[in-house]
């Protein structure tokens, strides 16, 4: 029961937030390192990403104020679209800015593989493609 809760948490958040990750501007709302990786944006590319594959316990941080960041980290097929078979796991981030990537809610790690991760904090929301080695 409680997995199907944050199911329904984080699939709310996602059509709520959705997966947008610029600004009007084409930048990050605020800045997101994962693994000691800046992520950054590259005119014409759909989202934000990380140059080289991280670790499944890479630390992970937001240059944003916010009481609780919520942090939803959805799998891609193969193709680069959402594996909609596959459950994101979630991450808060509570009282703090900084986390890793091993800090999910269901406490599973995550397994090798591409994807999006989508950090909805105060009211902006930022998408951050990247791979766990």
């Amino acid at each position: 029961m409680k997995k199907i809760k944050f199911a329904v948490l984080a699939s709310l958040l996602t059509a709520f937030t959705g997966l947008s990750s610029l600004h009007a501007e084409g930048s990050l709302p605020f800045a997101v390192n994962v693994g000691g990786q800046a992520a950054t944006y590259k005119a014409g590319e759909a989202f934000a990403k990380l140059e080289k594959p991280v670790a499944a316990n890479a630390p992970l941080s937001i240059a944003v104020k916010a009481d609780m960041a919520i942090i939803n980290v959805h799998k891609l097929k193969a193709d680069g679209t959402t594996d909609e078979t596959a459950q994101p796991a979630v991450i808060l981030l509570q009282g703090t800015n900084k986390g890793s990537l091993d800090q999910t809610m269901d406490k599973q790690k995550l397994p090798a593989g591409k994807y999006l991760l989508s950090i909805s904090a105060g009211e902006a929301t930022a998408t951050i493609q990247f791979e766990i080695q």
